[in-house]
């Protein structure tokens, strides 16, 4: 599985993260299969991620490993 949360931008340990860092996250549940897409929060980071390893064992436990789970940022719309 893939999870963005840990792609680009600083990381926790690196300077200006705070200012970048996005307050609320997303789960995203795409199934390849049937073509359906879902979302599930927003979540804070922690939250979201745990959110999604539920969600990751659970379709794999009914044999939807195709599934994908990813955590994004939810970035507000600008004005």
């Amino acid at each position: 599985m893939v999870d963005v949360s840990r792609s680009g931008g600083p990381g926790p340990a690196e300077p200006g993260y705070a200012e970048q860092s996005p307050v609320a996250w997303v789960v995203l549940v795409a199934d390849p299969v049937t073509g359906e897409t879902d979302a599930f929060g927003p979540f804070d980071r922690e939250a979201a991620a745990v959110d999604a390893e539920r969600r990751r064992v659970e379709h794999a436990s009914e044999g939807l490993d195709e599934v994908l789970v990813v955590t994004v940022p939810l970035t507000p719309p600008e004005d």
